[in-house]
């Protein structure tokens, strides 16, 4: 009798150490179940009647209390079930609000005193109505599911299949990568399916598509095995006679290319391996490629230097065999059609001068007073009448597409005459007409105006550019 008063005690102690330590639903559990034992049959000792009923009194009070702080909070949930009736929301969403106003619901159930039949009835009733607009989407998303499950079914069959006649020799490993990658866009887009099929179509999906990665791994095996032999070749081949080894190297160069790949990780190691094996011998090669590159930089370094003429250094560049054929070859060659050009610039820039230098002692000293040496060759006779230098100026400039710089009242009666002449010209010997305005200048009467001298040799540089391609 006396350990039953202890354990009772011990047990109202815990119940009284629970409520003050916050746990409620715990202490309120504890303690029906505690009062479940006594009855009229068995009633409380009288020892203990005081603590049970204060004990019970407490949760009682809690009940109390859990009720007001629960009441206002599940009339605020009935109101926003009933509102959602008004929303006019997509299916899924109004599906997802539905759910988590009902989760709200349950919470207030669980940390507090459950709420009456009259508010349940009414917060189930206002969920069922909102939901009536799911139910016909929820149907036709069952039926989507159905069909997407059958297009699974269809899509494992051609998984199934596409290995059947496939052989490591007939089959690339782009084709079945490229396969696989469909076959799981295809996979991802047929969803959803039937919750009761998601587990066994994703394990019959697995097991197919490692039908198909059997294969995949079987030509890599194929492709490296390939790529092994040539690496094989390659090592056999005799470093003594570097350009045939050299030559043959290329050769399997081409061919490696051709070849497909031997898996993720074993591919950069096997392409690696390929490379190295053939720098072993291309190393050599370009060590006597570099010699000569650079007896080739040397001579058209003597080339640019003007100590060799363009047919000597064609001629050294031959005897440098082992660069025919190659990227030095074009290099050189390029280097010749560069010299050509830069001679050729360089004698129409001194071409240039030496008319330059004609028109400007013409401009600053008149014609009696110009060097002879600045004489043209084609200008070989004196014209019957000397015409004035401005004038003669003035109609260079016209006859090389200029508006003319020169006295202004001189410009307008020659841009008249070379008009007129235009039209009663029949056709004209652009040669011979240069020649001629030569000739008048070369032999000219006069001075330029000294206020625009400096604007007339300007105009005559131009015009010599001009016709450039006609000057000897």
């Amino acid at each position: 009798m006396g350990d039953k008063a202890i354990n009772l005690n011990q047990q109202l102690n815990e119940i009284e150490s629970l409520f003050s330590t916050g746990h409620i639903k715990k202490a309120q559990k504890d303690l029906r179940k505690l009062n479940s034992q006594f009855g009229k049959g068995k009633p409380i000792p009288s020892k203990f009647r005081h603590k049970f009923q204060r004990l019970n009194f407490t949760a009682k009070e809690y009940d109390d209390w859990a009720e007001f702080a629960t009441s206002d909070k599940r009339t605020e949930l009935i109101n926003e079930v009933k509102k959602l009736e008004a929303q006019k929301l997509e299916p899924r969403s109004l599906a997802n609000k539905i759910n988590s106003l009902q989760k709200q619901w349950q919470n207030l159930d669980q940390h507090g005193k459950t709420a009456s039949k009259e508010k349940w009835s009414t917060f189930k009733e206002a969920c069922e109505k909102a939901w009536a607009p799911c139910k016909d989407y929820f149907a036709v998303l069952e039926t989507k599911k159905e069909e997407n499950r059958d297009k699974k079914l269809t899509l494992l069959k051609d998984i199934d299949a596409f290995p059947a006649g496939k052989t490591v020799e007939n089959t690339t490993v782009i084709q079945i990568v490229m396969f696989l990658k469909g076959v799981h866009e295809k996979w991802k887009l047929y969803a959803p399916v039937p919750d009761k099929d998601f587990q066994d179509l994703n394990k019959k999906f697995k097991e197919s598509r490692d039908g198909v990665n059997k294969l995949l791994e079987e030509v890599e095996i194929f492709n490296r095995t390939k790529k092994e032999a040539v690496i094989a070749e390659i090592e056999a081949l005799d470093k003594e006679d570097i350009d045939a080894a050299v030559t043959k190297i290329r050769e399997l160069q081409d061919h490696w290319r051709t070849l497909g790949p031997a898996g993720k990780k074993l591919d950069p190691e096997i392409n690696l391996k390929f490379e190295t094996v053939c720098d072993s011998f291309l190393k050599i090669k370009d060590k006597e490629l570099d010699e000569s590159r650079g007896l080739m930089d040397a001579i058209i370094k003597d080339l640019r230097d003007k100590k060799l003429s363009p047919g000597e250094a064609e001629q050294k560049f031959l005897e440098l065999e082992n660069l025919q054929g190659t990227q030095e070859e074009k290099k050189f060659k390029k280097a010749i059609k560069d010299f050509a050009m830069l001679q050729r610039n360089e004698k129409a820039q001194e071409k240039l001068k030496s008319y330059q230098d004609l028109f400007e002692e013409l401009i600053d000293n008149g014609s009696d007073k110009i060097s002879k040496d600045l004489i043209p060759e084609f200008v070989n006779g004196k014209p019957k009448e000397s015409m004035d230098l401005n004038e003669a100026a003035i109609r260079f400039q016209m006859f090389a597409g200029l508006d003319p710089v020169g006295p202004k009242e001189m410009v307008s009666r020659v841009k008249f005459e070379e008009l007129r002449n235009r039209f009663t010209e029949k056709s004209v010997d652009m040669n011979e007409k240069l020649k001629e305005h030569f000739t008048n200048l070369v032999y000219s009467k006069g001075t330029s105006d000294k206020k625009e001298s400096a604007d007339v040799k300007k105009a005559m540089v131009k015009a010599l550019k001009k016709v450039e391609e006609l000057l000897p």
